[in-house]
């Protein structure tokens, strides 16, 4: 059964430019790894006046946006080995990307997918 994961976080409004650049490099790894499919996404739409909102869960300043990504893969077990194989050391060793955002302030979580359209 296909398994994504999802994270969410806030980034410098500033640094979308930033942003993009590091998303199509984590989308570069995770496909290389396995994965069938990466989305990243820039926030632009939340609700007010809910009990509980991206921004807070991301503890989000006014000068960030809420981005978010998913990567789609074939099963909890491709997803574990594309992961294992994305943390492996290289030869010669490369520079992981610079995260633009607070890793502190990310939620991540695996899913296993119920129902797909």
């Amino acid at each position: 059964m296909a398994y994504i994961d999802v994270f969410c976080g806030p980034v410098a409004t500033t640094d979308k430019d930033i942003y993009i650049a590091y998303a199509k490099t984590m989308e570069a790894m995770a496909l290389s790894a396995g994965a069938l499919s990466v989305t990243a996404c820039w926030g632009s739409d939340f609700p007010e006046g809910l009990p509980t909102t991206f921004q807070m869960a991301v503890n989000a300043r006014p000068d960030e946006t809420v981005v978010t990504r998913i990567v789609k893969w074939k099963s909890k077990e491709a997803r574990d080995a594309g992961w294992a194989t994305m943390m492996k050391p290289t030869d010669p060793p490369t520079e992981p990307p610079k995260m633009p955002f607070d890793r502190s302030r990310v939620m991540m979580g695996g899913f296993e997918i119920l129902t797909e359209g």
